[in-house]
């Protein structure tokens, strides 16, 4: 399988990684000559410094036999022309980055139509919208709905008081069958638990659950149930603004802090319920005079990690809110999960989910996490596959595969079990490496 990627910025540079890890033939195109200087030295894929609205900068990149195209500058005109310019050439799939509202909507509907844009992806808008989930989700560190979010893959970290801190997967399904734990992480190595396994606290865990069940399951994991009435959001770019405005609908008290003077006035001009505040966020004093100490929720979401961590445990030490850190950079993700910031985000990882799940061909939903290469994806069975028919017992999968959920037409989802059994057009969703997800599919799908 060949990709050709357009921009080596945070997210096209992620996606080069994670897709290049897999064994994909990538190419990506960058115009600033540093940059791709610096990616093509730090992995070992082709990296043309170019630009991907130049014909003859896409014919050297392999287009022509390209099966994706994944243009995701940060600029909507270049990833547009790109994106025609590959349909052109034949290129079957094409994700698009497009941050203007206006294209989104209907007014550029028919535009993003004629150049062939299969899928459309806002990382900022979705980094958003994953914010607003975690605060809705009470506690949870990272939420992400599968099965037309019938079904939802929580991350949380066990406290000490939780009520399954310190049992074994094995003793906690002998009474619980309305979850599965897919994926741990402890000193900063993410593994796929066994029976034997146990839930140590400051474990990173996700888990699979229904959705009506989040709320209880959080809750077995220690987490504190949210009320939100007080919100600090510091950063008025395109994740904090989309984000104060939510909770503005929501009848939430929202305090919006912005360095940059002209934006500051803009955002003012546009909130009626939103206090917006001119300066930095990381004058203590200011976070202080603006009663940081009383909030709910502080969402540190500014283009600079640094201050987005030390605000956040700034916060922390004021008062108990539920801090949420937005990281461009993941070398600082161990650093954030020791300080106990409650939940981090990155924009990167709703770009690779919408890729990914094209790449794997046939899967529904896909979610990554920021450590770890163990991802959740929920693919439909098909008529003739080894799995139409068959009890989950008598499959023979990968070991590095765990089945979470079935998902049959007309019926709630059930947590897999091994005497679930299995037919063609149920969706199931499970754990997994990589490599032994594209190995498991050729279980479920006839292909």
């Amino acid at each position: 399988m060949h990709v050709v990627i357009i921009g080596a910025g945070e997210v096209g540079g992620y996606l080069a990684e994670r897709l290049g890890s897999e064994g994909i033939d990538v190419v990506v195109i960058e115009t600033d000559a540093t940059r791709a200087a610096t990616l093509s030295a730090e992995l070992d894929i082709q990296v043309i410094n170019g630009s991907g609205t130049h014909p003859s900068v896409l014919k050297e990149a392999g287009i022509e036999r390209a099966s994706l195209l994944a243009a995701v500058t940060q600029v909507d005109e270049v990833n547009l022309v790109a994106c025609m310019l590959a349909k052109e050439q034949g290129v079957q799939t094409s994700v698009v980055r497009v941050e203007s509202e206006e294209l989104r909507g209907d007014a550029g509907r028919k535009l993003l139509r004629r150049v062939g844009a299969d899928v459309v992806i806002d990382p900022d808008g979705e980094t958003a919208d994953e914010i607003i989930e975690l605060i809705h989700a009470n506690g949870a560190a990272e939420v992400y709905p599968m099965a037309d979010g019938k079904l939802v893959v929580l991350g949380a970290v066990v406290t000490e008081e939780a009520d399954l801190a310190n049992m074994t997967l094995e003793e906690i399904g002998r009474t619980r069958t309305d979850f599965v734990c897919g994926a741990i992480t402890r000193n900063d190595e993410t593994v796929m638990p066994g029976g034997e396994d146990r839930l140590l606290p400051g474990d990173h865990v996700r888990l699979l659950c229904r959705s009506e069940s989040r709320a209880e399951v959080l809750s077995l994991l220690g987490a504190q149930r949210l009320r939100v009435r007080r919100a600090m959001v510091l950063g008025g770019g395109a994740v904090g603004w989309r984000v104060a405005r939510h909770l503005e609908y929501e009848g939430v008290d929202v305090v919006l802090i912005e360095r940059e003077p002209e934006r500051a006035r803009f955002l003012a001009e546009r909130f009626r319920h939103v206090t917006v505040v001119h300066g930095d966020v990381s004058d203590t004093n200011l976070l202080l005079d603006e009663s940081v100490a009383d909030m709910d929720v502080v969402v540190a979401a500014t283009g600079e990690d640094p201050s987005n961590v030390l605000a956040c445990v700034f916060a922390m030490t004021e008062g108990q809110p539920f801090t949420v850190a937005v990281l461009h950079r993941l070398a600082l993700l161990p650093l954030v999960r020791r300080l106990g910031i409650d939940a981090a985000l990155s924009p990167r990882t709703a770009s690779a989910n919408a890729v990914i799940r094209h790449l794997r061909g046939g899967a529904t939903a896909v979610a990554t996490f920021l450590e770890g290469d163990i991802e959740v994806d929920e693919i439909e069975i098909t008529f003739g596959s080894q799995a139409d028919g068959s009890l989950i017992s008598e499959l023979v999968i990968p070991d590095d595969i765990l089945l979470g959920a079935v998902i049959r037409p007309g019926y709630e989802p059930t947590i897999a079990r091994g005497n679930t059994d299995l037919e063609a057009g149920d969706h199931v969703v499970i754990f997994g490496r990589p490599a032994a997800l594209t190995e498991a599919k050729s279980v479920f799908t006839a292909e």
